[in-house]
C-alpha cells in the first residue's frame, strides 16, 4: 500500500512541474531535472519580453 502513494506522489509531482513550466513558458529560460539525489532547477527570465 505504500509504494503505492509513492507512486501517486510522484505523478502529482510531475503534472505539477508540467503545469509550472505551461504557466510560465514564455518567460522560461531554463529547465533541468537530475534523477541522481534528486535536483530540479527552473530559471526564469529577469527581463521582460517584449
Amino acid at each position: 500500500m505504500p509504494a503505492k502513494y509513492a507512486l501517486i506522489g510522484v505523478v502529482v509531482l510531475c503534472i505539477a512541474v508540467l503545469c509550472f513550466t505551461w504557466m510560465v513558458r514564455g518567460s522560461l529560460c531554463e529547465l533541468s531535472i537530475k534523477q541522481g539525489n534528486t535536483e530540479m532547477q527552473a530559471r526564469l527570465a529577469y527581463e521582460p519580453r517584449k
